[in-house]
């Protein structure tokens, strides 16, 4: 038992309330599964105004799409709570998972799936807005460089 505590551990990060994982348009290398705590994820336009995208949970993962796509981190991830205790899964460990876990590799597409949806929903509410509205939405992204 103790043998597999210290193995465990390897894997396991540790964070405090406002501990910043990583952040918008850094590379990424790892992805993270919440044990314990809270993280947020925002965006962040160049004038300085944050958008929070999710706010998750134990069992939530995030992280993955840079793995995936080895494109810079698309938001900030930061600790919200004391004590968060995060799995942190390098690429090795990530593509062995996929490889030989089905339910992982399945598990990490409903969640890309899902956050797609999301994002598709929100596009249409906007695309619905009445046209003034809709405009100065357009207005507002494309001043924050969005």
């Amino acid at each position: 038992m103790i043998g597999e505590n210290v193995v465990l551990k390897k894997f396991i990060r540790t964070c405090n309330k406002s501990e910043i994982i990583f952040s918008e348009n850094s590379n990424g290398n790892e992805m993270y599964i919440v044990c314990s705590g809270r993280i947020k994820l925002y965006t962040e336009s160049q004038k300085g105004r944050r958008t929070v995208l999710a706010v998750l949970k134990p069992g939530d993962h995030f992280g993955e799409m840079a793995l995936v796509d080895r494109s810079a981190r698309s938001a900030t991830a930061v600790a919200i709570k004391d004590n968060t205790k995060l799995v942190v899964l390098d690429k090795p460990k990530f593509l062995y998972l996929v490889q030989q876990q089905p339910d992982f590799a399945l598990a990490i597409m409903e969640t890309l799936c899902m956050r797609l949806r999301d994002t598709n929903a929100h596009l249409a509410r906007i695309k619905a807005e009445r046209p003034q509205t809709r405009r100065r939405l357009v207005r507002r992204d494309k001043a924050d460089g969005r």
